[in-house]
């Protein structure tokens, strides 16, 4: 169980992982079964994982990397640092919710290729005309994208 917990040395084998695929209902008619590819577009999302044992002894699953396949492209997720406490519902006494420039606005704007999530679009509009580097890491950035995150209030 123990070699679980570790990457293979080439580090495209994974000891667990976890497919979900769409299933249409006209994928499952008779007479697709015998397609070898379906008329429909199938969507994926592939979970590349290792188990990990904790200080207590039980395994934990840890995901390493997940891939999507949407209309047969393919689209790997990357996590957007600083992005899971700017939700509306994270209490932390307001401390990391902020915008790193201003201090006053909600952060919505992460930086590319980096991925900090720190800043609000008022002041990354800003930043665009004055600078090119992440106000956190410095590195040069190449897209600023703009996050809106729903705090789950619908207007009807």
């Amino acid at each position: 169980m123990d070699d679980l917990s570790e990457l293979s040395s080439e580090d495209s084998v994974f000891p667990l992982v976890i497919t979900a695929t769409t299933c249409l209902p006209s994928v499952l008619t008779e007479d697709h079964i015998s397609d070898t590819q379906p008329k429909t577009s199938l969507h994926m999302q592939i979970s590349q994982a290792v188990l990990e044992k904790d200080h207590e002894g039980t395994f934990k699953v840890r995901i390493i990397r997940q891939i999507l396949w949407v209309d047969n492209v393919r689209y790997e997720l990357h996590e957007i640092y600083g992005i899971g406490n700017s939700g509306p519902d994270y209490e932390n006494n307001g401390s990391g919710k902020e915008c790193v420039i201003c201090m006053t606005e909600p952060k919505d704007t992460a930086v590319l290729p980096c991925r900090h999530m720190c800043m609000c679009s008022g002041c990354a509009n800003t930043l665009r005309l004055q600078s090119n580097r992440c106000p956190i890491c410095r590195q040069p950035f190449e897209e600023l994208l703009e996050i809106r995150i729903n705090n789950g209030d619908i207007d009807e």
